[in-house]
């Protein structure tokens, strides 16, 4: 991946029409100048003449009709953009890192052939970077940036930094947080380091897929910063429809051709989303704006909709929370969801809209479960493979506890939308555009 690619307008292919001339055959001027209508007529339905059509006048060389318009374009072009819930790096999930510096990718292993496969993997960063250098834990958290090179080394290629705790460290720890993500080639939206990057707040990943450049923007923000008010206040997006439509709009005209929207809200450990949720999704959908909402902050898994609305009043897919990636979180926090959380994704089409231009669209969202063994070290399990049987070594789940978080994630989100199979990459892996 590459931060220096520069944006540039989205080149649209369009149909080009031709135009050609043909000739009046020389006998049949001839003829009609002499009259000759007897060789003209063909009889029709009971011997009466049928008319013959009014030649061009003598001299002229009329133009033909325009050709049709080429059905054949470029192939159309697929890809995913997979969203894997909290990275919720709690002292004791840093304690089970090499050194406590916070390389998690032994950690979250069995999740790589979803992070790494989908096309775009976007993370949620719930928590900033210690400007100091030293971890720390609720309720004012701070982490190393070894959790970000893992971040980057098992796939993820940018995350979203707009939560409740992205001003814990203050503006420090929101530069600390840009600069790590941005050394280590990832895009971030969420927070911003100065007001131009506050200004354009969306992150532009570039993806070539089928001869096309597809270009994805990602915008993030969050509900409140637990009581706390970011000073200057242009360092954290905060939650507004207004501002989010507007903001897709630049993203758009910046030669965006899929938007997409984190936002943190909801209530902890509730199961299902609440009306704050709901009603916030609708609006959002309403704006005609975003091609997909990733919600986030419950820290459990919720269910997805397709929701009226979005570009084109083609629908809009919200995942209501997708949990938490890796944590501290378990069965203490009131539902045995808190240990669970959900890798989800949606399926994009590129093809060519009827004016020739590329059209891009959401067409489907597929989730897959994990869960974390806190005991085992915070190693994340597919839950689906243990599930099946295939539980690794060293796991201390119980087969009672595993069957147990299966069904809760199952029953919750329900299964027309479960996918057993992993997403597998289309093309090269996406350039990150410089932001502002």
């Amino acid at each position: 991946m590459s931060a220096r690619h520069r944006a540039e307008p989205v080149i649209r292919t369009r149909l080009h029409r031709q135009r050609g001339r043909v000739a009046l055959i020389a006998s049949v001027v001839v003829l009609i100048l002499a009259g000759a209508a007897g060789a003209l007529i063909v009889s029709g339905r009971g011997g009466s003449p049928a008319s013959s059509p009014t030649p061009k006048a003598i001299g002229t060389t009329p133009e033909t009709p325009e050709a049709a318009p080429d059905a054949t374009g470029p192939p159309d072009a697929h890809l995913t953009i997979g969203y894997g819930g909290d990275v919720l790096m709690h002292t004791s999930v840093m304690g089970d890192t090499e050194n406590g510096q916070g390389d998690i990718a032994p950690l979250t292993s069995a999740a790589d052939p979803w992070t790494g496969g989908a096309d775009l993997a976007l993370c949620g960063m719930e928590v900033p970077i210690s400007p100091t250098g030293v971890a720390s834990g609720y309720p004012a958290f701070g982490t190393l940036p070894g959790v970000v090179t893992a971040l980057a080394d098992t796939g993820w290629d940018g995350c979203a930094t707009a939560s409740n705790h992205a001003w814990d460290q203050g503006l420090d720890g929101v530069i600390a947080t840009a600069d790590t993500l941005q050394a280590a080639d990832l895009g971030w939206s969420g927070t911003n380091r100065t007001q131009a990057e506050a200004e354009a707040p969306y992150q532009i990943y570039e993806l070539t897929r089928a001869g096309r450049t597809v270009r994805v923007a990602q915008l993030s923000s969050t509900y409140g910063l637990n009581g706390s008010t970011a000073d200057p206040s242009w360092s954290v997006n905060i939650n507004d429809v207004e501002w989010a439509a507007q903001q897709a709009r630049a993203a758009r005209e910046a030669g965006a051709d899929i938007v997409v929207l984190h936002s943190q809200i909801g209530e902890e450990y509730t199961p299902d989303p609440v009306a704050a949720q709901t009603e916030y999704a609708r609006a959002i959908a309403a704006t005609g704006e975003i091609d997909v909402l990733f919600g986030a902050h419950p820290h459990v898994p919720q269910s997805s909709d397709l929701l009226d609305g979005g570009p084109d009043g083609a629908g809009m897919w919200v995942s209501y929370s997708a949990g938490n990636f890796i944590s501290n979180q378990s069965i203490d926090q009131g539902t045995v969801l808190a240990g669970v959380g959900t890798f989800v994704w949606v399926d994009v089409t590129v093809d060519q809209g009827a004016d020739g231009a590329d059209d891009a669209h959401v067409d489907s969202l597929h989730w897959h479960p994990f869960t974390v063994d806190n005991d085992g070290g915070h190693r994340l399990i597919d839950l689906a493979a243990a599930r099946a049987g295939d539980v690794p070594a060293g796991c201390t789940l119980s087969a009672e506890e595993i069957s147990e978080r299966w069904r809760a994630v199952t029953t919750n989100l329900g299964m027309e939308t479960y996918s057993e199979d992993a997403p597998a990459m289309t093309g090269p892996e996406p350039a990150v555009l410089p932001r502002g």
